[in-house]
């Protein structure tokens, strides 16, 4: 069977055997980032929010497209709604019924300007068919769970809270984690729990799943397994099931392939100077949105071993984050799930144009 995520792609290759060129030489990238160290008293401020609108609309002009591929309780939909002229309109995407419903409530007060889609992102060119839209000027994508996903413990993303073991975003959608982890044989959930949640003891919990006298059915009961793998504190400074949770979470909701999708998709429908925002939480987003960003800000596509260009290529972004931005102390202390944030912005200015760094 297939767990549907490209080996080539986890390897670190992008499509088409591309090398995974760093956008910036000062620029790391890619650390292991844990998403969920503690979940407990989340607020729901939107993370960054201030970088987002700046990096977004540096000079609002009329008639603006803008895009929320994450709406969630629409928190970063509002502050750019606000910093946008008055004929700006949005497309939100939100496929959590109980977020969409939260996210309509609060933009409310902008009217016809609102478009809210149900559908995941990853159906990013439909959507803007049916909405009539051939391009959009601003993008974000403020990617991984909610804290309102988080926060319910009835949805099964934590392990906070003994519930039912379900991690869909969309909770009427879909095979829930309970179920996933019930049809995966040993081998396949321990390379699972490795390649979405890069947890180096995968096989012991995987073993120790499956082997166990019962599926787990319950946040409780998969955290008590994985502890038994591992040991309860299993030599690390946050909870042992954290891993195993992320990548549940990941393979249930097809995150990586709906991140593949997106990005794909985006320069057919980038309008020139388009921008986009992505905030990543792990360190399997923040790779695939480094490639294809840096992908798009190279001039020259040659094979490595050319020693002069000869594809006269142009770069078709522009980096517009010189460093990965990360939040400050501050924010952290208000809202700790900002902690593992980082943020990329490109500036798209299309074929035949250069580009640079900002």
């Amino acid at each position: 069977m297939t767990l549907g995520f490209d080996a080539a792609v986890l390897n670190g290759e992008g499509r088409a055997g591309l090398p995974a060129w760093d956008l910036l030489e000062d620029d790391p990238g890619g650390e292991l980032r844990e998403e969920e160290w503690e979940v407990a008293g989340l607020g729901h401020e939107p993370v960054l929010r201030a970088d987002v609108v700046r990096l977004l609309l540096p000079t609002p002009r009329p008639g603006l497209r803008l895009v929320d591929c994450t709406t969630g309780l629409a928190g970063h939909s509002e502050a750019l709604l606000e910093a946008a002229p008055p004929d700006a309109e949005l497309l939100g995407f939100e496929r959590d019924p109980v977020a969409r419903a939260e996210a309509r409530r609060r933009l409310e007060r902008f009217g016809h300007r609102i478009h809210l889609a149900a559908e995941p992102f990853s159906q990013f060119e439909e959507v803007l068919d049916r909405t009539g839209w051939t391009h959009v000027d601003a993008l974000l994508a403020d990617l991984g769970v909610s804290s309102l996903q988080l926060d319910d413990a009835s949805r099964g993303f934590s392990f906070q809270a003994d519930a039912a073991l379900d991690m869909r975003m969309d909770p009427t959608h879909g095979e829930d984690a309970a179920s996933l982890i019930e049809r995966l044989d040993e081998n396949e959930l321990g390379r699972l729990l490795r390649e979405f949640g890069e947890e180096p003891a995968a096989r012991r919990i995987a073993r120790a799943i499956k082997r166990s006298d019962e599926s787990p059915r319950t946040t409780g009961a998969l955290r008590a397994l994985v502890h038994r793998a591992t040991g309860p504190r299993g030599g690390r400074r946050h909870d042992p099931a954290t891993l195993t949770f992320q990548a549940l979470r990941i393979a249930v909701n097809a995150e990586l392939d709906e991140l593949d999708q997106l990005l794909e998709a985006l320069p057919r429908r980038l309008a020139p100077q388009g921008r986009v925002a992505v905030l990543a939480y792990h360190s399997l987003e923040d790779r695939r949105v480094k490639r294809a960003f840096s992908v798009w800000a190279r001039s020259c596509v040659c094979p490595p071993e050319l020693p002069v260009c000869r594809c006269g290529g142009r770069a078709r972004a522009r980096a517009l984050t010189r460093r990965v931005i990360t939040p400050g102390e501050e924010e952290i202390a208000r809202n700790p799930r900002a902690r593992s944030a980082r943020l990329r912005a490109i500036e798209w200015v299309g074929e035949g144009q250069e580009g640079g760094d900002t």
